[in-house]
């Protein structure tokens, strides 16, 4: 008989300039639920980053645990926002991290909501994924990686891998640009340096208010089109019929 698995789904850089949204699936059994506390897990935000790494690198090596994380690049994110919204995005990268471990193997599913109503996040992510059983349990929570244990695991997954991701765009542009976020000031001073080209870096979303309004503020008029020259969706991240 198949043990029960709990699989939890949170996202990191949902709100960042630069880099990625991450989106990290982990499920385990539920029997094993309990193993998460003695690895420390907690919500990713309250860990060190020295902290994350380590659970992160537990939660890799146990045997019987699946995860997928998918890292949907700055790039993808533009050409997505040009006929889709940031909780559309989410709700099917959600639904592919899900299916990447197979919706048909879970037996409670907990979701943390990147929506204003929980609920309909929920209904939304569960109507695109293929065999999610009707007498499977959906949770469908704000601040779900801080009070469920396999979210939070989740949210170790996915903070980790979008940290290593602006870690390399820092060192490919020969830049501190601090955490991605607007409000860091770090990522702030960056800016300037990051539109001073042709066209905006690759690794910028230029579909973000504050990479249109430097654009304009450097007197270089809108903010053009991704151009068509590269491919929209590539490798892991890929969405059908997007």
């Amino acid at each position: 008989m198949r043990r029960a698995m709990i699989l939890g789904v949170d996202e990191a850089g949902r709100g960042p300039v630069i880099g990625p949204i991450v989106v990290a699936a982990l499920g385990i059994p539920e029997s094993e639920i309990n193993e998460l506390t003695d690895m420390g897990v907690n919500d990713s935000k309250v860990l060190s980053p020295s902290k994350r790494m380590e659970i992160r690198n537990k939660i890799l090596q146990r045997d019987g645990w699946e995860h997928h994380i998918i890292s949907f690049s700055a790039e993808q994110i533009d050409r997505a926002m040009e006929h889709e919204n940031l909780n559309s995005i989410e709700v099917r990268l959600f639904a592919q991290a899900i299916e990447g471990i197979g919706s048909h193997k879970v037996s409670k599913l907990v979701l943390d909501a990147c929506d204003v109503d929980e609920a309909r996040f929920g209904r939304n992510v569960t109507s695109k994924l293929q065999k999610f059983g009707t007498d499977s349990e959906l949770i469908s929570e704000h601040k779900a990686d801080a009070r469920h244990l396999i979210v939070g695991a989740a949210s170790i997954l996915a903070k980790v891998h979008r940290d290593l991701e602006v870690d390399r765009i820092a060192t490919e542009c020969g830049l501190d640009i601090g955490s991605g976020y607007p409000s860091d000031p770090k990522t702030k001073a960056s800016l300037t340096s990051l539109i001073s080209g042709k066209i905006p870096h690759n690794d910028l979303r230029w579909s973000w208010a504050t990479v249109k309004n430097g654009w304009r503020d450097a007197g270089k008029g809108e903010v053009p089109l991704r151009p068509r020259n590269s491919e929209f969706i590539s490798g892991q991240t890929s969405l059908d019929g997007w």
